[in-house]
C-alpha cells in the first residue's frame, strides 16, 4: 500500500508559509519606504522654507549693510553688501553654513575669512532645482526681481555718501532718508508679498504630500500587521502538517530512531489512530520488519553454526581417511568426529551381515550408545525392524532423513528410547564398496529439522568420502596381491624386452643409461649391452643430438607426464639420419618418486618416405608441382563456406591451352612437359597467394579465385591470357602459346564444385568456339540479371505507394497442445506485370538499393498493427514474429524505431518477436550483443532464425539476449530418413534446453517430422503441415474455426 502523500501537505504548507514570509518582507520594505517618503516630504518642506527665508534674509541683510554703510561710512559694509549680491546671483562661491545668522557673525568678526564651499550657483537656480511648482517659482522669481530693483536705490544711497560735492553729514542724512522713506518701505513690501504668497502655496503643496504619504504608510502598516498574523498562521499550519507527517513530536521520533539505531527491535512502537501512514507509522512498520529480519538472522546464524560444525566433521573425516589404515579404525574415528565436531548426539556405523541380512554395529560414539546393545536392524521390509530409517536406507540404497524422530511413524518402535537420549532428528546414509551397499552410517541430533538441504548435502558428501576410503582399502589389498604376482612376471618381462624388435632403454635421474635391449645397443654403436650402461648421450653415436634428447628426458621427468608416440630424428653410427616414433614415460619407485625415464622407439624412416610421397602425389601434380584436384576440392569447400557466411563471391576458371596437342605430337612429350612447367610458373606469378591453380591433367587447368566477382574475374582472366601469350624458350625452340578460359561465378553459376566445374567447362568450350585466346563467362545471364535487378529496383520504388506489397501470415503452433500461439509475418509482392515476385529475388535487391529500410518499417508496422487488431478482436494474445534483414539490424536507430512503432500502435512490447538470421548475428557479435541488450531492455523478444546454417560461437550464443532458436527447414526436411539431420536437430534442441531457450521448427510438412520433433522436446512448429503463409483474412478464418491440431493436416485453433 502506498501511504497518502502527507509530506506533500507539509510541503504545501511550508511553501505557503515561505510565500507569506516573502509577502511580509515585501510589505515591510514598502512600509519602510513609505515612512521615508514622509521624511522626504518634510525635508522638502524645510528646504523650501530655507530657500524662501534665504531670499527674504538676503534682502534684509542688504538693507542692514547699506544702512550701516550710510551711517558709519565703513567700507566693510559696502563690501559685505556686494558679497551678498554676488552670492545670491551665483557670481561668488557660497560659504559653508550659509544661514540666517551668517552675516551677523561676519559683522562680529570682519577679519575672519568665511569658509568657501567652492559652489557658485545663483539662488534662483537653487530654487529651480528644488522642484517648486511654476506658480511657486514665479512668486519667488518676482520677489527676487523686486529685491534686485531695490538694490538700485541702495547703490544710489551709497554713492550719495561717497559724493564730495556737499558736506558729508548732509549727504549721509539725505542718503539715510532715502533708505527710510515710504518708497523704500513700499519696495521692501514688494519683496515680502511674493515670498508670503510662496509660503502659502508651498505649505499647501507639502502638507498635501505629507498627508498622502502618511495615509499610504497607515495602509501599509495595516497590511504589514495583517501579513504578519497570516504568516504566524501559516507557520502554525506547517507545524501541524509536519506533526501529521511525522506522527509524533520530533523529540519522540528522534528517540525512536536512536533505539532502532542501537539495535533495539524488540519494543513495538505505538502509533496513534489515523497516524498509520506517518513517518512514525512507517518507522513502526520498519521496526517490525527489522525485528523479523533479526529473528531470521539469528536463525541463519544457528544454521551457519550447525553447518560449521558439519564442515569441521567433514574435514576431520577426510583427515581420518588419510590417516587410518583399516576400516575399523576409520569407522571409530568417523563416529567420534561426527559427535565431537559435527554437533551430533550419537553416531554409529553398522555393516550388513549377508547370511542373516542383519545390520550389526561395528563402531559408535556419543550419548546413548547403549541403545545399540542387542539392536536388531533388518534389510527385510516385511519385518518391523526393517522399516526404520536405517533399514529403509540400506534396503532402498538412499539416504533417509527423519526430521522429527519422536513423531515420525517410521521410528515408532524406538520413540521411548529416543526420548531418553534426547534424540529429535536422525539421518541414515548407505555406505558402499565397489557400488554395492555394505552398511549404514546413522546419526542422531538434538534439534527437530536439524537436517536442512545444506546439512544433507554435507552428510551425503561425507558418506561418499567414506565410500571412497572403503574402495581405497579394497584397492590397497588388491595392490599387495599384484606385487606378489609382479615378481613372478619379472623374468618374463626381461625376456620380452631382450627379444623385442623395438628399441628400449631406461636412464637414471642424471640421464645415465641404466640398461637397454640389444636393438638399442646396436643403434648406439655398441655391440655389448654393458658397454651402454653408465654412459650418457654425449658418448654414443648421436652425440650431436645429445642435448635435444637430454632436454626431452628432463621434460618427461620434471612434468611427470608421459610423452607418447612422437616423431623425431636420429643419427646412426654410419652418419645416416633416420626417423623414429618414440614414447617416453617417467620411471617411479614405490613412493611414486620419479627416478628416471623409460623410452621405446621404432625406426619409421621407410614409412615416413612412403607417407611423404603418398601425401605429395595425393595433393600435387607430379609434373608442375601445382595442387591437384584433391587440394582444389578442399580449398573450394572452404572458400564456398566463407562465401556463404559472408554472402561473398568467388570465381572458378577452366583454362585450356590452344593447340597444345600439336606441340606434343611434333616436338615430343618432354618438350610439352617442360612447357607446362614454365606455364605453371607464369600462372603462379599472376595469381594472389590466396588463389589456387590446379592442373587436372594434360593441358587443362582450374583456377579458384576467392572473393572475386565478375569484374575482378574478367581482369584476372585478361592478365592470364597476356602472361600465357609470351614467348617460351624450351631447349632450342621458341614456342608460343594461347589459351581459352571459361569463368563460372558463385553463386550465380553454381554453389558446389561439380556445378561450378560444369559451368566453367561449358564457358571454356564457348571461348574455344568463339575464336580461342579469349575468356567467356558461363552465360550472358549476368547482363540479363543486371537488367532484371534494375527493373525490380524501379518497380520497388513504387510498390508501397501502389499497394503492391502485402503481408502474409504463417501460424506458429505449440507442440504440446496444438494451439496457435503466434504468427510469422512474411512479405509478398504481386506486381501487375511481373506477377508474384519471390522474396528471395526482391529482398536482396531492396537491401542493395537501400529500399529495405522503408519496406522493413512498413512490414513491421503492418504486422504490429495486425497483432493489436487481433488482440482487440479477442483472438489473442498471439506472438507476432517479424524477420529483420542485416541492413535493418545494423541501422543505429533500430531500437528507437521499434519502440516508437509499438507505442504508436499500442501493442505491448512482449508480443513482438524479432527474428535474426544466424549469419547476421555472428557478423559482428559484440555489436549484436549491444543491440540485443538494448531491445531486451525495451521488452522486445529476439530469436535466431535458420539456426545451424551458420557458424555460431557458443560462447557468444550464451551472451545473446534471445529466447528462441528456429531450426532451419533444411534440417527438418529429411529428419525422417537422414540420421545426420536427426542428430543435428536433436543437438540443437538439447543445446537450447541447456541454455534455457525455446525451439521452433520451420518447414514441418509431414506427420513423421512432427512425431520426431515432438519426441525430441521441440516447443513450437510451423510449416505446410499446418498452413502455408496466407493473407490476413484466411489467417483469421483459421483462428475462428476453433480446432486444435492433433497430428493431422487439418485446421487448428487459437487457445
Amino acid at each position: 500500500m502506498t501511504p497518502p502523500n502527507n509530506l506533500s501537505r507539509f510541503s504545501r504548507s511550508l511553501w505557503l508559509a515561505l510565500g507569506m514570509f516573502v509577502v511580509f518582507s515585501i510589505l515591510f520594505v514598502i512600509y519602510v519606504r513609505s515612512e521615508k517618503q514622509i521624511d522626504r516630504a518634510n525635508e522638502s518642506r524645510l528646504q523650501s522654507h530655507l530657500l524662501a527665508d534665504e531670499l527674504r534674509q538676503s534682502s534684509d541683510d542688504l538693507t542692514r549693510m547699506v544702512r550701516s554703510y550710510v551711517i558709519t561710512g565703513n567700507p566693510i559694509y559696502k563690501q559685505h553688501f556686494q558679497e551678498i549680491l554676488d552670492i545670491r546671483d551665483g557670481k561668488m562661491s557660497r560659504p559653508v553654513d550659509y544661514h540666517n545668522i551668517y552675516w551677523d557673525l561676519a559683522l562680529a568678526d570682519d577679519l575672519r575669512l568665511p569658509p568657501d564651499s567652492g559652489q557658485k550657483i545663483a539662488l534662483l537656480e537653487l530654487m529651480r532645482q528644488a522642484g517648486f511648482t511654476e506658480e511657486e517659482f514665479a512668486a519667488l522669481a518676482k520677489a527676487k526681481a523686486n529685491s534686485d530693483g531695490l538694490t538700485g536705490t541702495e547703490f544710489a544711497a551709497m554713492k550719495l555718501v561717497e559724493s564730495t560735492t556737499a558736506p558729508t553729514d548732509a549727504n549721509r542724512l539725505k542718503a539715510s532718508l532715502m533708505l527710510q522713506d515710504a518708497a523704500y518701505h513700499q519696495a521692501k513690501a514688494g519683496i515680502m508679498r511674493p515670498i508670503g504668497e510662496f509660503y502659502r502655496l508651498m505649505n499647501q503643496r507639502t502638507l498635501d504630500g505629507i498627508h498622502a504619504a502618511e495615509n499610504a504608510a497607515a495602509l501599509l502598516r495595516m497590511a504589514f500587521v495583517s501579513s504578519g498574523l497570516l504568516l504566524v498562521f501559516m507557520l502554525w499550519r506547517a507545524y501541524r502538517a509536519l506533526y501529521a507527517t511525522l506522527g509524533s513530536s520530533v523529540d519522540e521520533l528522534y528517540g525512536r530512531i536512536i533505539r532502532i539505531g542501537h539495535g533495539d527491535f524488540s519494543s513495538a512502537i505505538p502509533v496513534a489512530r489515523g497516524m498509520e501512514n506517518s513517518v512514525l507509522g512507517w518507522l513502526s512498520e520498519t521496526q517490525i520488519n527489522l525485528a523479523r529480519f533479526d529473528a531470521q538472522r539469528k536463525e541463519a546464524e544457528a544454521i551457519n553454526q550447525r553447518m560449521t560444525q558439519l564442515y569441521a566433521a567433514l574435514s576431520q573425516c577426510n583427515q581420518a581417511i588419510v590417516r587410518c589404515s583399516n576400516e575399523q579404525e576409520l569407522f571409530s574415528q568417523i563416529c567420534c568426529d561426527a559427535v565431537t565436531f559435527g554437533g551430533m548426539k550419537m553416531a554409529w556405523i553398522g555393516m550388513l551381515d549377508e547370511p542373516s541380512k542383519q545390520l550389526k554395529p561395528v563402531a559408535s560414539y556419543g550419548s546413548g550408545t547403549e541403545y545399540l546393545e542387542g539392536i536388531q536392524i533388518s534389510s527385510d521390509e516385511n519385518e518391523v525392524a526393517g522399516r526404520g530409517p536405517t533399514g529403509t536406507s540400506m534396503r532402498k540404497d538412499q539416504p533417509f532423513w527423519c526430521q522429527d524422530f519422536q513423531h515420525d511413524p517410521a521410528t515408532a518402535p524406538w520413540h521411548e528410547r529416543g526420548a531418553t537420549f534426547g534424540w529429535n532428528a536422525s539421518a541414515a546414509l548407505p555406505l558402499h564398496r565397489n557400488g554395492a551397499v555394505i552398511g549404514v552410517f546413522t546419526l542422531y541430533a538434538a534439534e527437530i529439522n536439524a537436517f536442512d538441504r545444506s546439512a544433507r548435502d554435507l552428510l551425503t558428501e561425507m558418506a561418499m568420502d567414506i565410500d571412497y576410503a572403503l574402495n581405497s582399502f579394497e584397492r590397497e589389498a588388491q595392490r599387495r596381491h599384484a606385487e606378489s604376482s609382479l615378481a613372478d612376471s619379472h623374468h618374463l618381462l626381461k625376456m620380452i624386452i631382450d627379444t623385442a624388435p623395438m628399441r628400449i632403454f631406461w636412464k637414471d635421474k642424471e640421464l645415465r643409461y641404466l640398461g637397454c635391449n640389444p636393438a638399442f645397443a646396436k643403434d648406439a654403436g655398441e655391440s655389448v649391452l654393458q658397454d651402454v650402461v653408465g654412459k650418457n648421450d654425449y658418448q654414443l653415436a648421436w652425440k650431436d643430438q645429445a642435448e635435444y634428447y637430454r632436454a626431452d628426458d628432463r621434460l618427461v621427468m620434471d612434468s611427470n607426464v608421459a610423452k607418447l608416440a612422437f616423431e623425431e630424428q636420429q643419427t646412426t653410427p654410419d652418419g645416416t639420419t633416420i626417423w623414429l616414433r618414440t614414447s617416453k614415460v617417467p620411471l617411479q619407485n614405490e613412493a611414486k618418486e620419479t627416478i628416471g625415464v623409460l623410452g621405446i622407439y621404432e625406426d619409421i624412416t621407410e614409412q615416413k618416405c612412403i607417407e611423404e610421397r603418398i601425401h605429395y602425389l595425393a595433393n600435387f601434380d607430379p609434373l608442375t608441382g601445382l595442387p591437384n584436384r584433391t587440394q582444389l576440392n578442399d580449398h573450394l569447400k572452404y572458400a564456398l563456406s566463407l562465401a556463404k557466411r559472408s554472402n561473398g563471391h568467388l570465381a572458378l576458371m577452366f583454362l585450356d591451352l590452344d593447340h597444345f596437342k600439336d606441340i606434343n605430337d611434333s616436338l615430343g612429350h618432354s618438350i610439352g612437359d617442360a612447357l607446362l612447367i614454365e606455364l605453371a610458373k607464369r600462372l603462379r606469378l599472376v595469381l594472389r597467394t590466396e588463389d589456387t591453380v590446379t592442373r587436372l591433367g594434360g593441358d587443362e587447368f582450374i583456377l579458384l579465385l576467392p572473393g572475386v566477382d565478375a569484374i575482378g574475374a574478367a581482369h584476372v582472366a585478361q592478365k592470364l591470357l597476356d602472361a600465357i601469350a609470351g614467348s617460351y624458350w624450351i631447349e632450342l625452340y621458341d614456342l608460343a602459346l594461347t589459351a581459352s578460359i571459361g569463368i563460372a561465378l558463385y553463386p550465380a553459376d553454381g554453389v558446389d564444385l561439380e556445378t561450378l566445374s560444369k559451368s566453367a567447362d561449358a564457358a571454356m568450350y564457348r571461348a574455344k568456339q568463339e575464336g580461342r585466346q579469349c575468356y567467356r563467362f558461363f552465360t550472358q545471364e549476368m547482363q540479363a540479371r543486371s537488367a532484371r535487378n534494375l527493373q525490380l529496383v524501379n518497380a520497388l520504388h513504387h510498390a508501397l505507394e501502389r499497394d503492391q506489397l502485402q503481408v502474409y501470415y504463417q501460424p506458429q503452433v505449440a507442440m504440446q497442445n496444438g494451439h496457435v500461439i503466434g504468427a510469422e509475418a512474411l512479405l509478398r509482392w504481386q506486381h501487375p506485370e511481373l506477377g508474384m515476385v519471390s522474396p528471395a529475388e526482391f529482398i536482396p535487391v531492396a537491401e542493395g538499393s537501400g529500399l529495405i529500410l522503408s519496406i522493413g518499417e512498413w512490414v513491421l508496422r503492418s504486422a504490429v498493427r495486425q497483432a493489436k487488431t487481433w488482440i482487440d478482436e479477442g483472438f489473442g494474445p498471439l506472438i507476432m514474429a517479424v524477420n529483420l534483414s542485416a541492413v535493418q539490424f545494423r541501422h543505429p536507430d533500430l531500437p528507437e524505431l521499434i519502440t516508437r512503432i509499438l507505442d504508436e500502435e499500442g501493442l505491448p512490447h512482449e508480443y513482438l518477436e524479432l527474428e535474426l538470421t544466424e549469419g547476421v548475428a555472428m557478423h559482428n557479435p559484440q555489436g549484436v550483443i549491444a543491440v540485443m541488450n538494448n531491445l531486451h531492455e525495451r521488452g522486445v523478444r529476439m530469436s535466431i532464425d535458420d539456426f545451424g546454417t551458420g557458424y555460431s560461437s557458443l560462447s557468444y550464443l550464451k551472451k545473446f539476449k534471445v529466447y528462441k532458436l528456429k531450426i532451419d527447414q533444411s534440417f527438418v526436411r529429411d529428419i525422417s530418413t537422414d540420421p545426420e539431420d536427426k542428430a543435428i536437430v536433436s543437438a540443437i534442441i538439447s543445446l537450447a534446453k541447456g541454455l534455457g531457450l525455446k525451439t521452433i521448427a520451420e518447414g514441418v510438412e509431414t506427420v513423421g517430422q512432427l512425431a520426431f520433433l515432438r519426441e525430441q522436446g521441440c516447443d513450437e512448429m510451423q510449416g505446410y503441415l499446418f498452413s502455408k503463409p496466407v493473407p490476413v483474412e484466411q489467417f483469421e478464418a483459421l483462428l475462428k474455426q476453433d480446432f486444435v491440431f492433433d497430428e493431422m493436416p487439418k485446421p487448428f485453433c487459437r487457445p
